[in-house]
């Protein structure tokens, strides 16, 4: 502190109030420069409201004061089509050069062929969203935490990239988003209840308490469920691609103060046609939105007066925020914008933060501590020129209004420069700001109350080379123009730094003594005090100045303050040391009692020692028989697994053998029944062999005795001739009639003798033709179907029946089987044991022919008997005989009851005749003409 003093008796006023606050044992010698160790004291000093604005508004224009340029960033665009033409080309990080087009260079004779301008940063096209928020919000965000205002905005020309840098898409996340995501996650474990801080519509903030906190809470619970789950601004249609962008991967920034409560809300607004609009207001009578006012508040800053301000606990509700507001949103088409902005909109996220109590739980119910920073991001309008646009109507209008702000903004700044340039003692000139909203809303971040940063947003078109010179030189001329270093005020109430964080840790420590089982440990209280601190250093003072009684009374003030501020100290300091010897003597006695304790304790732990080291020995004994123990169970259960795998073993062996037995015994004794069958069939055939050959035998010794009794006998040849023609025809005929039609065969012709030289021959009667309209192809190959027994004997000839392309049924049950897979051949097995006991398969063959009705016949046209005879042959056994010959029927080789009956008697009555007519045929030599049988 630099005090300045000519009066004396002023002097001597000073020093007595300087003692009185140090004491006379402990004054200071008396310095030029007087430091002191301290915070600001418990309370604010209670400066008049029309001075401190007078400092405030002085220290706007103090030369002294730091001051920042405008940062001015570059971004370059890239081309929408190769075949476009540049006229931008970056030359480094900061610089960029513009070469005009030869359109250009045709009408301007004599102008300069590039152009260079410097930026802050210039970020090439292929520079990812990511680094243009690292480079360029982050700082911004980190100011917001601190306390500090920020001010971004995009400016150029329209179709340039401004809203696509600012909120981005889907994929590649703007800076708005970015932003948010970075706060939340900074503020994440510190941010306060809901309704915690309210908004006083007089751009300030109060403080609720927490029960008028938690209704407010339930109120707006209740109106959720009333109104279905549909709150203004959770619209279930949100747009994906915007509300996707609340998750970012973005790290949390250092250097929160975290004995601090904080919240965040945000407003969204637009400036039409010179009108500013609230898009985030409720749903009204009115179908438009109603323009709003702009008004200073107890500070002078500029606020939207009735702006709706949402307090807002994540991104997603943040988001949710900003695609309501959007979809109010001034938007049109234009020829060089298919979606071009038609207002300026401005979204502004304002930080509210207030200390804690001494125990760092709750807010401190002070509205003079609350600090409140705003980040404000403004997309603005892009410029545009009418005559490439071709704008006309309400489109021209907008275009004019959006030309008219920013001709304004510009205005301003270049004022703002002249300003800043002039000489110390020259009129400055007044700049403009009412005669735009956009200007007259931002007017405090000119002023000095934060920073402001700006990117310029270049589209490299040749076409656009007019308006990328004129956005050139604005930001040019923007950089030059010097904004003072806002230094925010941050209230120190002399409460410990950390409370927050070690009434955590206590509570923490007090719940693991409980889980231990220490049932006092809820009865601990912290004590986290004030700060032994005066407060700050004196202020700088200037007795001689023409303020100087203001400057006294201030500070008596602030004297008289920091000796209040001794006495709260100097009390609690006292009662500390008196707790402090009251809790000493009490630890002094508990430590002799615990003295006394722990002796007996010893006494009592050696004596366990010594019984716990025997137990131990006695343990030891125990453990090693155990161990033996459990040595000899494992090998009995060793030998007991060992002997069971051996049984079962066994077992497996028996039973295998036992299969093996049953296996041969079935073998043997199919062998013997095939056997069996074999011998009897061939004893059947050997005497079905004597028989026809005895029966041949006795036929024709009864023949020729017939035919000498008719030579004998008859008178007349020729009669006998005719008779016996006769009566052979009708015992053929009788012979037939006499086998039953089911067991007639197709080519079964009865055996007789034909006598008669000039009879005509009888035309046997065979089976049935197949249709011969339905043919077949050839080519197309045959498919047979085999009809067989499901378990058939297996054949040992040495010819086997080939069937190509069969398939094997063993049942058939429906006429589609035949027709299906285009099968034009049918074979039925059939096998049986003969009178020999010979296995006998016969295989009858036929052709499938489709009907009319989509069924199908079976022509049969073909007989295939195969007979496996024994190799041994078995005795002949006696079979009764009829005494007579019988007939044979060829094709099946069946003998019928009924055809030896009629063989027979066709015998008896004709011997006479067939011995005369064979005789006849005899004498005449046709005895070569005789039918088969």
């Amino acid at each position: 502190m630099t005090i300045f003093v000519r009066n004396n008796r002023l002097q001597k006023a000073i020093k007595i109030v300087i003692c009185d606050i140090y004491g006379k044992s402990n004054y200071p010698q008396p310095k030029n420069n007087m430091k002191a160790i301290a915070r600001t004291p418990l309370r604010p000093p209670k400066t008049p409201r029309s001075y401190a604005q007078q400092t405030e508004r002085k220290s706007d224009t103090d030369p002294n004061k730091p001051h920042d340029p405008v940062h001015v960033y570059c971004r370059v665009r890239p081309l929408q089509s190769d075949a476009d033409l540049s006229c931008v080309r970056v030359k480094n990080s900061t610089t960029v050069i513009l070469t005009p087009p030869e359109q250009a260079l045709q009408h301007k004779q004599g102008a300069q062929r590039e152009m260079q301008y410097i930026f802050k940063h210039v970020f090439e096209p292929h520079i990812s969203q990511a680094d243009i928020f690292s480079a360029v919000a982050q700082p911004l965000v980190e100011n917001l935490i601190r306390g500090r205002n920020s001010l971004l905005f995009t400016y150029g020309v329209t179709g340039s990239g401004k809203t696509y840098t600012m909120t981005g898409d889907a994929r590649h996340r703007g800076i708005m988003p970015r932003c948010l995501d970075v706060l939340f996650k900074t503020i994440s474990d510190f941010q306060a209840k809901k309704y915690i801080f309210k908004p006083d519509k007089l751009n300030g903030f109060e403080i609720a308490t927490e029960t008028d906190a938690l209704l407010e809470r339930q109120a707006e619970m209740n109106k959720r469920f009333a109104a279905g789950e549909r709150g203004a601004l959770r619209r279930k249609d949100s747009d994906p691609e915007i509300a996707s962008q609340a998750s970012c991967d973005m790290p949390a920034l250092e250097g929160l103060d975290e004995d601090n409560m904080y919240a965040v809300f945000v407003t969204y607004i637009e400036i039409y046609n010179n009108s500013v609009y609230d898009l985030l207001e409720e749903d009204t009578p009115q179908k438009t939105l109603q323009s709003k006012i702009i008004r200073a508040d107890a500070n002078h800053n500029m606020f939207v007066h009735g702006v709706t301000e949402i307090e807002i606990k994540s991104v997603e509700e943040a988001i949710d925020a900003f695609q309501f507001g959007q979809k109010r949103k001034r938007m049109g088409h234009t020829v060089l914008n298919a979606e071009s902005s038609r207002s300026h909109s401005v979204f502004n996220i304002r930080l509210v933060q207030a200390p804690t109590d001494c125990q760092g739980e709750h807010v401190l119910q002070d509205k003079r501590t609350i600090a409140v920073s705003q980040l404000s991001l403004v997309d603005l309008a892009g410029s545009e020129r009418s005559s490439r646009t071709k704008n006309t109507g309400m489109r021209l209008r907008e275009a004019s209004s959006i030309n008219n702000s920013l001709m304004t903004l510009r205005t301003c700044l270049e004022y703002l420069r002249e300003n800043q340039q002039a000489p110390p003692n020259s009129a400055p000139k007044k700049i403009p700001y009412r005669d735009s909203k956009l200007t007259h809303m931002f007017k405090n971040y000119f002023d000095g109350e934060g920073q402001v940063s700006m990117i310029v947003c270049i589209n490299p078109r040749a076409e656009d080379y007019d308006e990328n010179m004129q956005v050139m030189k604005f930001a040019e001329m923007t950089q030059e123009v010097q904004i003072a270093r806002a230094t925010p005020i941050k209230p120190d109430l002399g409460l410990t730094p950390g409370r927050r964080k070690a009434n955590k840790l206590f509570k923490i420590a007090v719940n693991n003594l409980n889980d231990l089982g220490h049932t006092d440990a809820n009865k601990l209280d912290v004590d986290i005090g004030l700060v032994y601190s005066l407060g700050p250093g004196f202020p700088d003072y200037k007795i001689d100045s023409p303020q100087a009684q203001t400057a006294i009374q201030d500070l008596m003030q602030y004297l008289m303050q920091r000796i209040e501020k001794r006495k709260i100290l100097c009390s609690d300091l006292d009662n500390r040391c008196d707790n402090f010897r009251t809790h000493l003597m009490q630890l002094e006695r508990e430590n002799l009692q615990l003295r006394t304790e722990l002796g007996s304790l010893k006494t009592v732990y050696k004596q366990e020692r010594e019984r716990m080291l025997a137990m131990e020995n006695k343990l030891r004994v125990h453990e090693s028989s155990i161990d033996e123990l459990n040595n000899k169970l494992g090998n009995r259960e060793r030998q007991i697994d060992e002997l069971t795998r051996k049984l079962k073993e066994q077992q497996n062996m028996l039973s295998q053998k036992e299969q093996e037995k049953e296996k041969q015994k079935k073998k043997f004794t199919s062998k013997l029944a095939v056997e069996v069958d074999k011998k009897d069939r061939e004893l059947e055939v050997r005497l079905r062999t004597q028989r026809d050959k005895m029966r041949e035998k006795m036929r024709l010794r009864d023949e020729k005795l017939r035919l000498v009794s008719d030579i004998i006998q008859s008178e007349d040849i020729n009669a006998l001739v005719r008779r016996n023609s006769n009566d052979n025809g009708f015992d053929e005929k009788l012979a037939i009639a006499e086998v039953p039609s089911q067991m007639r065969p197709e080519s079964t012709q009865v055996n007789s003798a034909r006598t008669d030289i000039y009879a005509s021959p009888r035309h046997v009667r065979g089976m049935a033709a197949a249709n011969n309209r339905h043919r077949r192809s050839r080519s197309a190959g045959e498919k047979w179907i085999e009809h067989r027994a499901p378990n058939p004997v297996p054949l040992g000839t040495i010819l086997q029946p080939y069937l190509k392309n069969r398939k094997s049924v063993t049942k058939l049950t429906d006429a589609k089987e035949l027709t299906t897979h285009k099968n034009t051949k049918y074979c039925l097995v059939s096998q049986e044991a003969d009178t020999d006991g010979d296995v006998e398969t016969k295989l009858y063959k036929g052709n499938i022919i489709p009907t009319c009705g989509g069924g199908a016949q079976v022509v049969f046209d073909d007989v295939e008997c195969l007979k496996q005879k024994s190799p041994v042959s078995s005795p002949n056994r006696k079979r009764p005989s009829n005494g007579v010959g019988g007939v044979t029927l060829s094709g099946l080789g069946a003998v019928t009851s009924s055809a030896l009956s009629a063989a027979a008697f066709s015998g008896g009555t004709s011997a006479a005749q067939d011995l005369a007519s064979r005789c006849n045929v005899g004498i005449e030599g046709h005895n070569n003409k005789r039918t088969k049988v």
